[in-house]
This record gives structure tokens, sequence and C-alpha cells, in this order.
């Protein structure tokens, strides 16, 4: 994906009924598209505060991208949002954490300027490099202590699953993009941050955005999780997420 994309994935329910995120990334938020996936869980939870997500995502781009082509500073401004994520590109708070830092504050002063929240999207390292989570969440929570603002913290939830050794894949075959399983991982953990409650008994069925059409029939199965990998997943994002 080479040019900048929005994308809206609207619920028919005035402002007051809903929590509205948008979410500032790349292929870590689009694949998968993430924040349909966090939208249906609300959905099987039968949240009473529906939740409207809009993405402005470019593949392989950073929060310095964004920030210079404006699209998100644009939408930023436009509507109201209860929470704003953002995500670095995947190994640049490795390579460069300062460039991450100074990105990430100029966003959050223009989200603090329109009374939304700042959500650090931290991110899993390659599954050639697992010693390298370290210095990710280290860059993330940094930044996320500087600013007083929160943190997903997806990728050590990735990591705890993996310590767990279960039999569950969560990267995609390049090794770096997630499975479907990584992304429900993911939504489970926003799912907590924006509604403040644990994620256990969410639905353990994983479908395609491909059609988001309400009728089940109509929608693409991409995996069905046994109860127990389910629960073990939703119950390490439960604690991950309390802990943070």
């Amino acid at each position: 994906m080479t040019s900048p994309q929005v994308e809206a994935n609207s619920l028919q329910v005035t402002d007051q009924q809903s929590i509205r995120v948008l979410f500032i990334g790349n292929s870590y938020t689009y694949v998968n598209d993430l924040p349909w996936l966090t939208q249906q869980l609300a959905v099987s939870a039968k949240e009473t505060r529906t939740l409207e997500t809009e993405m402005v995502v470019v593949g392989g781009a950073s929060l310095k991208n964004h920030w210079k082509r404006g699209e998100a500073l644009r939408l930023l401004k436009a509507k109201r949002w209860d929470y704003v994520v953002l995500q670095e590109q995947s190994t640049l708070p490795i390579t460069n954490p300062k460039e991450m830092s100074k990105y990430a504050s100029l966003f959050d002063t223009e989200i603090k300027r329109v009374n939304s929240q700042t959500v650090f999207y931290l991110t899993w390292a390659r599954q050639n490099q697992p010693e390298t989570q370290e210095i990710l969440t280290d860059s993330y929570m940094r930044i996320a202590k500087e600013l007083k603002a929160k943190v997903a913290p997806v990728g050590i939830a990735w990591q705890k699953i993996q310590e767990a050794n279960l039999k569950l894949n969560l990267y995609n075959s390049d090794q770096s993009h997630p499975s479907p399983i990584g992304s429900y991982v993911a939504s489970c953990v926003f799912y907590s941050i924006f509604y403040k409650v644990s994620p256990v008994g969410l639905s353990r069925r994983i479908y395609s955005s491909q059609f988001s059409t309400p009728q089940e029939g109509n929608r693409i199965e991409l995996e069905n999780l046994s109860e127990t990998d389910a629960e073990i997943i939703q119950k390490l994002v439960e604690y991950i997420v309390r802990k943070i």
C-alpha cells in the first residue's frame, strides 16, 4: 500500500452512545482490520456503548510520515474522538527512539488539544528477533509515561502467550505481520483498554471484515479458537492490561 488510506467502520449511533477511536498506523493496524475486529468483540459483549473506529493507515509508515502527510492531523481535528491510537513503524522504536519520541509528542499535543486521549499501540518483535521485544517495550513505555498516555501492551501479550508455549501461531508467514490469531490478541487488548473491562468471555471466533453485514452467513471465518485457547489468551490479556 503506497498511498494514504482512510477507512471508516462506523456503526449508526449517536456520539453519546459510542466510543470513538481513531487509529493512526500502518500494516500492523490494517492487516486483518484490527479496528473492525475490536468492534466485533464489543458487539459480542453486547456493550451498551458501541465502538466507532476510523483509521489512517499507510504501509510501512512511521509517525513522522503521518505527521508530514497531514491526513491524520486533519481527521483528528475534524471529528470527536475518545481515543487516538498511535502505532509507530515496527522497528523504529528500536533503531531511532528519538524520532519516535519527537513525533509521538507532536501528535500527543494535538490529541490533548481536542480533548482526546493518546493510546500507544505497543507492538511485537519480529519472529526471528524475540530479544528486541524488551527494547520495543521500553521505548513505548518511556514515551507513554512522559506524556501521561495510555499503552495497549499488545507486544507484551504476544510475548507472554509465546512463553506459555501455546501452539498458537501469532505471526503471518513473513514472520512480521499478525496472523488472524495475532490480531485477535491485539483486539482483546484494545477492547480492554477502551471499555476498561476484562476480555474474558468474549467471542472466540475471528471473522474477516470483507463482509461487514450482520448476517453471520455472509462472513468468512478465519479462525475459531478452542474454549481453552481463547480463555488462556483472554486471561493473559486481562492480567497484562491490569498490570500496566
